[in-house]
């Protein structure tokens, strides 16, 4: 069995897909960075939480081969009950220390349900999903001015021969 791939090299067509992408990236860089806001809608209790533990996970995705992520654990006390909650980001450095007092907002019907309002991963995983929807939005403007101008040219080419 045969499989033909095509390949173009116009550069409208792959422009209008750098713009596409870049549509694509920004969208997910608007939501990752408002997710912080539609948590607080549903967290609405403050706690202070204490930091117990930074779980560490391996990151196979790494340019280098592997490196090591932090994962805060956070222990605190609502309406007499004790929990124990995974923070849903990691980083390298630690986000938070151990021993590390941190406010914490949570549902107050599902406490296991958190956000820690300084932590800044998601507006940072937003900020590069942005920067790279301009990158390719500026890749995607440039082929298909690069495309306007061959057509023009090829029609003044024409008019005078």
């Amino acid at each position: 069995m045969r499989k033909t791939i095509y390949y173009t090299n116009n550069p409208k067509i792959v422009g209008i897909a750098f713009i596409i992408f870049s549509v694509i990236f920004g969208i997910i860089g608007i939501l990752v960075m408002m997710l912080p806001k539609f948590k607080s809608q549903k967290c609405t209790e403050t706690v202070i939480a204490e930091v117990v533990e930074n779980l560490t996970e391996h990151d196979r995705h790494s340019h280098t081969g592997s490196s090591v992520l932090y994962r805060p654990v956070f222990a605190f006390t609502y309406k007499g009950e004790n929990y124990h909650i995974e923070s849903n980001t990691s980083a390298n450095p630690p986000a938070f220390d151990i021993g590390e007092k941190v406010k914490l907002k949570i549902d107050p019907d599902d406490p296991s349900n958190i956000y820690a309002p300084a932590d800044r991963t998601y507006g940072f995983i937003g900020i590069i999903f942005l920067f790279i929807s301009g990158i390719f939005l500026i890749i995607g403007i440039l082929l298909v001015i690069s495309y306007i101008r061959s057509l023009k040219k090829e029609k003044t080419k024409m008019f005078y021969e």
